[in-house]
């Protein structure tokens, strides 16, 4: 058995080539799943504008394809956020055998801060950037007209702020990343923090409702995790 500190090019080409290949049959694996319960998930995706409780909104189908498209866009996205874990999972192994051991607590890091925040991210979502951002360009419509929007472009919408908003949430992440790359230091976020503050608050104002609170109510989030992204940056400016 080949050691892997003694792995030559073509066996890293062979130990990239079976991860791909077992990414390939997870991402395989939960998309049949989520496909065949895709009413299911599409009906948990309705739950946030079914608790706003708006009238007269009723999605439709415009095309003849839409109703597939709208499983295929369900079972992909859905897959995608399931297996993100598994995903930096498969990333992080393939080089874990290739750094110091100090590093590989750098690694361990990344992984379960990465996971946690993309979750909370999601949820944060979920829960509030999706209803908000709905309400919003629901009250837009003049009432004389009838709204009913198309049913992919819905559930397509509905994923991707989900999704933006789990890797909107990996600041804190990426202030590791960087930091021990040392291509900035907390001193910088530091210096940055009035800067990153208004640009919440710009992001916030962008997506939100047109009133302050729902502003701050994205922005402060977002703000949180810059300040715990100064304080990983402050934690890992030392080798461990």
């Amino acid at each position: 058995m080949i050691s892997k500190d003694n792995m030559t090019f073509i066996d890293h080409l062979e130990a990239l080539r079976w991860a791909l290949i077992r990414i390939i049959i997870v991402i395989s694996i939960f998309m049949f799943f989520s496909f065949i319960y895709s009413d299911i998930i599409q009906d948990f995706i309705m739950q946030p504008i079914n608790n706003l409780g708006l009238i007269n909104f009723k999605l439709q189908d415009i095309k003849i394809t839409s109703p597939f498209m709208v499983k295929i866009v369900i079972s992909l996205f859905t897959t995608l956020i399931i297996t993100f874990p598994y995903f930096v999972f498969e990333i992080l192994k393939f080089i874990y055998p290739a750094i110091s051991k100090i590093s590989k607590i750098y690694l361990f890091s990344i992984f379960f801060l990465s996971v946690i925040f993309f979750i909370v991210g999601c949820l944060f979502g979920y829960f509030y950037l999706f209803p908000a951002t709905i309400s919003f360009f629901i009250n837009l419509v003049d009432q004389d007209i009838e709204f009913n929007p198309e049913r992919l472009n819905y559930v397509f919408y509905s994923f991707w702020l989900i999704i933006v908003s789990g890797f909107i949430y990996q600041l804190p992440v990426i202030s590791l990343i960087l930091t021990k790359l040392r291509i900035i230091n907390y001193e910088f976020l530091k210096q940055m923090r009035h800067v990153a503050f208004v640009l919440f608050l710009v992001f916030g104002a962008i997506i939100s409702p047109p009133d302050p609170l729902s502003q701050l109510l994205i922005a402060f989030p977002l703000y949180l995790l810059y300040e715990l992204g100064i304080i990983i940056s402050y934690i890992f400016r030392v080798k461990l």
